[in-house]
């Protein structure tokens, strides 16, 4: 059994005197249990510590915060927490959102998801309630924010749970100055994958539409506005979906760097081949999470992209070549509108998007 978090790695999250305090805990617990007529003094004196530092042990009054975290998250069966836990691949999607619209503040008061959905807080809740129990219910609210009031942000104020997700590698405070890394587990399976960067395509990713010219769609893109010294980091974060993307069977072109509108801050994205097959794949091989706004606008243009590809392909069947005076060839059209045999027999079909196999 593969352990991902150990109740050191839970502890090793706190500063470095709550740490020392877990040490001369654990060691006054293990003095204790194989000398059971020993005292707090004599417990002290052989960890070289004042006696003030095993009294309050001695008396059970007292456990470091760290050990009170480990014993709650035990009693969940989230700690020790290993690769065949049960509720592995819901945590995999919470902690995809941390990295995106999430995230738990510097000061460790809270964890936090923010949207214009308050369907989307309500999913988020309900797995964070499914993780912990209904007791982290009371942590709980939500505000508004944004231009307007538009925004909304829910909180849980649960330090255990903070703790926990910190652990498993979630971003504490500003993510604009922060290296981002996906924990080296959630790449140990596809589907911990699938649902980790869905929960963050749900956040990051802009979904198309069809552009002003009516000619295809605009962009496909996920970006991030990071600090400069963070930018190979970034870069670095990048390419990780671009591989995951790749092994979904869909393919980026370019990573793109500019200025944002923040002093010394920059937007970088990665850009999503826009050629139907490739979004079709995107649309049929990636699940969105906490979106239901981003699932519903993406099956919008696809409609509207297979529409618009099926009149101009009939527009082209019955005009002539000025050059030649011979009709444009099916392969020639093919060509034109950027699709492949698969595609263009596939429009032509009148098959709905969930048939794209």
């Amino acid at each position: 059994m593969e352990l991902i978090l150990k109740e050191q790695d839970l502890i090793n999250t706190y500063n470095k005197p709550q740490q020392e305090q877990c040490r001369l805990y654990c060691g006054y617990k293990q003095i204790k249990q194989t000398n059971q007529t020993f005292g707090y003094k004599r417990i002290a004196k052989l960890l070289g510590q004042p006696y003030y530092k095993t009294r309050w042990g001695h008396a059970n009054k007292y456990k470091p915060v760290p050990i009170q975290t480990v014993e709650w998250l035990k009693d969940k069966r989230l700690l020790p927490f290993s690769a065949e836990n049960p509720k592995i691949r819901i945590i995999a999607g919470v902690l995809g959102s941390l990295f995106g619209d999430g995230c738990i503040d510097i000061n460790h008061n809270m964890i936090f998801f923010s949207s214009s959905e308050l369907a989307s807080l309500e999913s988020f809740k309900r797995d964070l309630i499914e993780i912990f129990g209904p007791e982290i219910l009371s942590n709980f609210d939500i505000r508004k924010g944004g231009i307007n009031n538009t925004s909304f942000c829910i909180r849980n104020t649960n330090r255990k749970v903070i703790r926990f997700f910190k652990a498993l590698g979630a971003p504490v405070g500003n993510k604009t100055t922060l290296k981002l890394n996906v924990p080296y587990w959630i790449l140990k399976e596809m589907k911990l994958q699938d649902l980790f960067f869905g929960s963050l395509f749900g956040n990051e990713i802009g979904i198309p539409k069809i552009n002003i010219k009516n000619k295809g769609a605009d962009s496909l893109d996920i970006g991030f506005v990071c600090k400069k010294s963070v930018f190979g980091d970034r870069i670095n974060f990048l390419k990780s979906i671009q591989n995951y993307l790749q092994l979904k069977g869909i393919y980026s072109k370019s990573i793109y760097v500019s200025n944002h509108k923040t002093n010394n801050k920059l937007l970088v994205r990665l850009a999503i081949n826009l050629n139907f097959d490739n979004l079709m794949n995107f649309h049929k091989n990636i699940d969105i999470y906490y979106s239901n706004k981003k699932i519903e606008k993406l099956e919008k243009t696809m409609n509207n992209l297979i529409g618009l590809k099926n009149r101009r392909f009939h527009e082209l069947s019955n005009k002539e070549n000025k050059l030649t005076g011979r009709f444009y060839s099916k392969e020639w059209i093919k060509n034109n509108l950027r699709l492949t045999d698969k595609s263009l027999n596939f429009i032509l079909s009148n098959k709905s998007i969930e048939e794209w196999n």
